[in-house]
């Protein structure tokens, strides 16, 4: 890491650099509503209608929930395993954490 006044080289645990005094600023919070991509396939917390599955394939893969949700319910209904599936991943598949609120000023 380097100060972003003198150039230097600055230890990542430093507030300050060494040189020059300037504050070492850390990474900016994300923005409000960001929601952190992760490679776990997860069910959000928000924009559910039962359980989250459908929005966490949608999430996770980069689906339109709309047609997920709408293939999800034609799958429940004309099949006798769609019901079971779906119970399945609803137990198997874990709740996203909660997103810390961001700080105001």
């Amino acid at each position: 890491m380097f100060c972003s006044k003198c150039g230097k080289q600055v230890e990542p645990s430093s507030r300050f650099c060494p040189a020059c005094g300037a504050t070492i600023s850390a990474a900016p919070p994300p923005p409000p509503g960001y929601y952190p991509t992760s490679s776990q396939l997860t069910r959000p917390r928000q924009n559910r209608m039962i359980a989250g599955v459908c929005a966490g394939f949608a999430l996770h893969y980069g689906w339109n929930l709309n047609v997920t949700r709408i293939l999800t319910a034609l799958f429940v209904i004309f099949t006798g395993v769609g019901a079971i599936a779906y119970l399945v991943a609803w137990v198997i598949i874990p709740e996203a954490p909660y997103a810390l609120p961001a700080k105001g000023l």
